[in-house]
Formats: structure tokens, sequence, C-alpha cells
């Protein structure tokens, strides 16, 4: 398993604070619930953090990097709604929420942990409720890092209890948040708690 390491996380700290929220949340838009309890996993430096809250949402933020936690602090407006959480997903206290957004962050989970997880976060999200995340597809350049890839076929599986909305396969060319050149394999999708 290749996670990251700390100068790794915070050069993508510093090369991603400068940019706009993530495009997926262009998807996610027309799909909001008006407000509610959020939970965003990998919150990063907090774009999303931020987005949801002008939305009207509580937002739980979670990420397992100190930096990022501390950044998102020193963001925050004046009297926002946010609880900011350092943990792992895997050992993450989970509530119920309107909507989780965890954008780029379930691969870092070994299969075993992301098989333990998934039916803890499916349980989490209230009937009715939103998902939005990315999966890491079978053919990423990171598949043999020890990160969870799915094929097509599992992630139509771990689909099943939600009607999909947005739904995105996409494998190209391009580059990493600092720069780094890598082949992507990625499904996006927005869904919700059926």
């Amino acid at each position: 398993m290749s996670l990251p390491n700390e100068a790794e996380w915070s050069e993508y700290y510093q090369a991603s604070i400068a940019k706009p929220v993530h495009p997926h949340y262009e998807n996610l838009q027309p799909h909001l619930p008006g407000g509610g309890e959020a939970l965003e996993l990998g919150c990063g430096v907090g774009h999303g953090v931020l987005h949801l809250l002008e939305k009207g949402f509580h937002v739980t933020a979670v990420d397992a990097e100190e930096e990022a936690l501390a950044i998102l602090r020193s963001r925050l407006p004046s009297g926002a709604t946010a609880k900011i959480v350092r943990s792992q997903f895997q050992e993450l206290e989970l509530g119920k929420y309107d909507l989780v957004a965890a954008h780029f962050c379930l691969f870092f989970l070994t299969p075993a942990e992301f098989n333990a997880f998934w039916p803890r976060l499916i349980a989490s999200i209230k009937f009715g409720g939103i998902l939005s995340c990315q999966l890491l597809g079978v053919n990423d350049e990171w598949r043999d890092r020890g990160y969870t890839v799915h094929s097509r076929t599992d992630v139509d599986a771990l689909l099943e209890p939600f009607e999909v909305l947005f739904f995105e396969e996409v494998e190209r060319d391009g580059e990493t948040a600092v720069g780094v050149k890598k082949h992507w394999h990625v499904f996006h999708i927005v869904a919700r708690k059926a």
C-alpha cells in the first residue's frame, strides 16, 4: 500500500488551494437537497465544505491529515456550521446524512477497508439522500498501489441501493493536482438512496 506521505499531501494542498471547487459539483448541483446534514469525506483544504456551507448545509468535514484541517479552519467564515473531524474513514463514527460527498478519496482505502466501510457509509445516508463520489477504475495508473479499484460491473453492484442521477466513466491521460502526468480511469457518480 503506497499512500502519499506528509510532504506529498502538503504539496497537494498548496497546489489545490488556489483552484476552484471541483467541476463534479456542477453534476451534483441539480440534485442537491435543500440543506440538511452533509458529510464531506477527504475534505482536504475545504473547497467542497465551503461550497456546501454556502448552499445551507450543516457540514461534517473529515480528513486524516491535520494540515488539511488547519487550512480548512483558517478558511471557514465566522459562525460557520461546520464540524471538523480528524479521522481515518474506517475509524469514523457516522451519523445520518442528507448528502455524502466523497470526492477522490474512497479509493485510498485498501480493498478490505473499502469493503468494510462502504456498507456503513450507505447506511449513514438517509432514504432519499444523495451520494456524490468518485471510484477508481481497473485501468487507472494507480491500480497497483494497493488502492481500491473497480470494474464497471463492480460499480453497478455497489450502486444497487441507489437511483443513479449522474454517471460518467472517464478514461484518459491527464495530470494529478500537482501536475504529474497520469492515466486516469474514474467513475463520477451522483445517486439518490432509494
